[in-house]
């Protein structure tokens, strides 16, 4: 047991820092709703989608070249990739994780 002296202290929230840190999340909700809304339009968009097709097809060459240990051959497709994800970002359209395994998650048995 802890002895009276290590009592636990709390220090509570303003309700000034309550409010900031709600407007804050409001403000991220709102922009996650807007990216939403802005990649649905540009998905519909055949550019979009080719271009968001040469940024996973880069990603995965990129994967296998490093698998190989191509190094060069890593470096010439991210400098390939930079001006494509940078058009996707204009075009309001959120980057895939190149890192990101696509792979299935296995089930839990219950």
């Amino acid at each position: 047991m802890t002895p009276k002296s290590e009592a636990k202290t709390y220090t509570r929230r303003t309700s000034d820092q309550i409010v900031a840190d709600l407007e804050a999340e409001i403000a991220r909700v709102r922009a996650r709703a807007e990216a939403k809304q802005a990649a649905a339009e540009v998905k519909g968009n055949p550019d979009g989608v080719a271009f968001l097709a040469a940024v996973k097809a880069a990603d995965k060459a990129m994967r296998i070249a490093d698998e190989q240990k191509n190094d060069a051959m890593v470096r010439v497709l991210e400098a390939a990739r930079a001006p494509l994800a940078q058009h996707l970002v204009e075009m309001g359209l959120r980057l895939p994780d190149r890192k990101a395994s696509r792979k299935r998650k296995a089930r839990v048995a219950s």
